[in-house]
């Protein structure tokens, strides 16, 4: 699989905001989501986007995903004692420029993220939540102190996986007044949307591979304050959103106006956001 920042399903503001947090010294970058999210392809995009002979890029896995030529990739042993946290000691006698977790399970995993951050390396990890500001939330929970959570991270990139439409046979529509309402369509626009139908490619489904939709929250100096102040998760969301974040239901919306995706989709994924 080539491994293209492009490839991923970014929206042009958001593809901005990953090349401006992959472009950092150091600090924490997280990808949240679900297992099966592609948590891990965007992971692997952000390392491909950053190497180079003079930086050093040292993984801590479990498993070892994809083999990456040019990176020294640790997998975790578990029986051996080499868990996420000792593995993330070692590797910091070894000055690595950008590590890469696979997972931030526990609070000692979290901890040593945190100072390798503040102490000057770029961290890029996954968590297991299901939007960017509960991660926060999340951390915190694991015992990081806020003020530590606002100096070490630098963005979060949630994402989650829409069905998209069999391009051989998808069904365009004129939607009605309901669906207008939803997807904040004026009445009087003319539009064309897309149903799925099936056909013999996407095995009478009506859909063919996914494509990832996201919302990226940009650690900015007011959101820094608002987690050191322990504002709650929806404060976190809405100030994010005031600052430019595109909530991924706003992300799905424009991937169902641009035919990529289907109404039924949208719902779908509007209904287990909320």
């Amino acid at each position: 699989m080539e491994l293209k920042k492009e490839n991923i399903g970014f929206l042009p503001e958001n593809l901005k905001k990953f090349d401006h947090l992959v472009k950092s010294n150091r600090g924490i970058i997280l990808v949240t989501g679900a297992t099966g999210s592609g948590k891990s392809t965007t992971l692997y995009t952000a390392l491909h986007e950053v190497m180079a002979e003079d930086i050093n890029i040292i993984t801590v896995e479990d498993p070892v995903e994809m083999i990456c030529p040019g990176i020294t990739q640790v997998q975790t042993n578990e029986k051996a004692g080499l868990t996420f946290a000792a593995a993330l000691r070692s590797i910091l006698r070894q000055d690595p420029d950008i590590i890469m977790l696979g997972e931030i399970r526990d609070g000692e995993t979290a901890g040593i993220a945190v100072q390798a951050a503040i102490t000057g390396h770029l961290v890029l990890s996954t968590l297991h939540t299901y939007d960017a500001p509960s991660s926060v939330a999340r951390l915190v929970d694991m015992g990081i102190e806020p003020y530590m959570v606002s100096s070490a991270l630098l963005g979060i990139i949630a994402q989650k996986l829409a069905r998209r439409l069999c391009t051989e046979c998808k069904e365009a529509y004129n939607p009605d007044q309901n669906e207008r309402i939803a997807l904040n369509i004026p009445q009087d626009e003319q539009i064309t949307l897309y149903r799925k139908k099936g056909c013999e490619r996407c095995n009478k489904k009506g859909y063919r591979g996914r494509i990832a939709v996201h919302e990226v929250m940009m650690l900015t100096t007011t959101l820094k304050r608002a987690i050191t102040e322990g504002k709650s998760t929806d404060e976190l969301r809405d100030q994010a959103i005031a600052e430019g974040m595109i909530p991924m239901k706003e992300n799905v919306r424009r991937d169902v106006i641009a035919g990529l995706t289907s109404y039924e989709e949208f719902i779908d994924m509007t209904i287990s956001n909320d």
